[in-house]
């Protein structure tokens, strides 16, 4: 583990609200150009949080199975659904440890909805994945495409789970997803919706809302927009997408320094978010550490070569930005 170079409550950031046009974006060309040249602000360690052997640097959160599982002397009601959360009995196996042509991997059945997280809390990073998708999907996610995700800054905050989402959504992967959190983001509202949004909306409109037929989607020539906090879920689809195909390995990039970040697919930037805040009690603070978690929703995925790095620096125009 490293040390942090500085202190959460160093810098004054809720005095950048509203963040204007212009610095927003000279702040994102800023971080866009800090991937080119980001080879001299890296540590060469890397952090390896799936060892290939155990899971024992991580915790884990089931909710409530599908009723279509069979899970012997776990209570049902009267109609014949399960009453209660699994919680960190993984009675159905849904994280194990698998092999795949000789590799070891994490397997994530997607048997029921939860999180595999990590037990230690970060900041100032580099995280790399690799992924790809199984063949099952359960019959409660019949007719959606496979789902998945990585939350990332997550903590509980006066009762609510605050994160950001890079969202594993097939045909939809690098798209944010977000509650109860401040952020910037430049982009336009778009109709012209993939394919696997607008076939994941008719099962998902009860649930949310905000999934509509008019959408948020990210472009760095666009003005800065920003998600206010709401309780809702907050929507910024990833432009442009660069999944690979059905069976085929991708590597997923996010780069957090401070309360920003960028995410990135199979090595091309599709989102970048600015200036992150969440409120506690009557104030906003930076939103820039915490957990890091992998979710399981109704699809079998595979994980190799999760690992870390701390970025120890940020470009002197950046840095500049944040101090004024």
């Amino acid at each position: 583990m490293w040390t942090w170079i500085r202190d959460s409550n160093s810098t004054n950031y809720n005095s950048m609200i509203p963040f204007s046009k212009n610095n927003a974006y000279i702040l994102l060309l800023g971080l866009l150009v800090f991937l080119s040249t980001c080879q001299g602000n890296f540590s060469d360690d890397w952090e390896l949080l799936f060892n290939g052997e155990d899971l024992d640097n991580w915790g884990l959160y089931l909710s409530v199975p599908d009723s279509s599982s069979e899970i012997p002397n776990w209570p049902k009601d009267s109609l014949g659904l399960y009453k209660g959360p699994l919680k960190d009995q993984d009675l159905l196996n849904v994280y194990s440890i698998d092999t795949l042509e000789g590799e070891p991997l994490l397997r994530v059945s997607g048997a029921v909805i939860g999180n595999l997280y990590t037990k230690a809390s970060y900041q100032n990073y580099h995280l790399k994945v690799q992924f790809r998708w199984g063949e099952k999907k359960w019959s409660w996610m019949k007719g959606r495409p496979r789902d998945g995700g990585i939350l990332y800054h997550y903590n509980r905050i006066e009762g609510k789970g605050i994160r950001h989402e890079l969202q594993i959504h097939e045909g939809d992967v690098g798209s944010y997803w977000a509650k109860h959190t401040w952020v910037d983001i430049p982009g336009e509202y778009t109709t012209d919706l993939p394919e696997s949004i607008r076939s994941a909306q008719p099962y998902l409109r009860d649930i949310v809302p905000t999934l509509g037929d008019t959408l948020f989607r990210y472009n760095a020539a666009s003005p800065v927009q920003q998600f206010n906090g709401a309780p809702e879920w907050q929507i910024c689809l990833a432009n442009p997408y660069n999944e690979n195909p059905l069976g085929q390995w991708n590597t997923l990039e996010i780069l957090a320094f401070e309360n920003h970040a960028v995410h990135l697919v199979n090595g091309q930037v599709n989102l970048v978010l600015l200036n992150a805040r969440y409120q506690e009690g009557e104030s906003l603070k930076p939103m820039n550490r915490g957990s890091i978690q992998i979710q399981s929703e109704g699809a079998e995925l595979f994980f190799k070569e999760i690992k870390l790095k701390p970025l120890d620096r940020m470009p002197k125009d950046i840095q500049d930005l944040l101090e004024n």
